[in-house]
């Protein structure tokens, strides 16, 4: 995926861990999000997860993707500085 001149891979993943508010850790599915700076995926910017119930809703690639424009519009400065 495209967008801001960023190219984005969405890869689903399982077992993401993460703390819920009781303290107690769960695994969860999600997606893995990797941004990159070119179109041949050579320079990797960024690289995080997004898990169902915490980043995002549902498993569902739609919410990866808005999760994942979301994180661009908001870093977008420091990808920049980083090319």
């Amino acid at each position: 995926m495209l967008y801001h001149g960023f190219y984005i891979n969405i890869l689903p993943l399982k077992n993401i861990q993460r703390e819920k508010k009781d303290g107690t850790v769960t695994e969860c599915d999600g997606f893995q999000i990797e941004i990159f700076s070119d179109s041949s995926k050579e320079i990797l910017l960024d690289s995080f997860t997004a898990a169902v119930g915490f980043e995002i809703l549902k498993n569902d690639i739609s919410d990866a993707e808005e999760f994942a424009r979301d994180v661009v519009e908001v870093e977008e400065k420091k990808y920049l500085k980083m090319m």
